[in-house]
């Protein structure tokens, strides 16, 4: 599989394997009411960091893939996921907010997190962006149809993870519109790899550096 088809729309869910979010979150639970988002993700994290123990996979990659996918969970199970193929606008709200909440599917409400891809670096309209973290889930849309959704996330000076734009196919034409802070209008991304500016006309490639995908998580849990 090419490292963008994760972006393709598809009828069944391309992520067919769980992690140990769900135990992690149980036996915290049952120790502790009052465990934060931010406990879970640590007690996630140091799980896989622990279960690496050759330390084949890059510590920030496998970090920030235990921060977000026991986020996904936690944010299904309080309504908190964020799914914009059922939005009338591109504000973004939790699916809880959503008049159709109740009869959601549990792959409706459910972010699928499916890789990460660190770009070292990558230049657009004049505008450089560094050590970038192209972060992609799939989400059942109204046609139970699984679909993209992007994050993009770098470090700060603090070694925090700082998202700074998103995008979702929002015509269902197999491009990703990416809403990115450093500009006041949308670029394409394709299931290429390709970053396209309709301001400009320009289109870049971006270039993988590494990349961790759900299949290399589910590895952690065979050993």
């Amino acid at each position: 599989m090419r490292d963008f088809d994760s972006l393709l729309k598809t009828k069944t869910s391309k992520r067919t394997n769980r992690s140990n979010v769900m135990d992690i979150y149980r036996q915290a639970r049952n120790e502790n009411k009052n465990f934060s988002l931010e406990d879970l993700q640590l007690l996630n994290t140091n799980d896989l960091l622990k279960r690496d123990f050759k330390h084949k996979i890059d510590k920030h990659l496998l970090a920030l893939w235990g921060m977000l996918d026991m986020k996904s969970f936690v944010d299904a199970l309080s309504g908190d996921t964020i799914n914009p193929y059922f939005l009338t606008t591109r504000n973004l709200q939790p699916v809880k907010d959503l008049p159709e909440y109740i009869y959601l599917s549990d792959e409706a409400r459910f972010l699928n997190l499916l890789d990460i891809k660190y770009i070292k670096k990558f230049e657009l309209e004049g505008v450089s962006f560094n050590e970038v973290y192209l972060v992609t889930y799939e989400i059942a849309d109204k046609n139970n149809d699984f679909r993209p959704y992007v994050t993009l996330l770098t470090l700060n000076e603090e070694n925090q993870f700082i998202e700074f734009g998103y995008g979702y196919d929002t015509n269902d034409n197999g491009n990703v519109e990416l809403f990115i802070s450093s500009y006041n209008y949308i670029v394409f991304l394709t299931t290429r790899g390709s970053i396209h500016s309709p301001l400009s006309g320009k289109m870049i490639k971006l270039k993988i550096k590494d990349i961790l995908t759900a299949d290399e998580i589910a590895k952690l849990y065979d050993k």
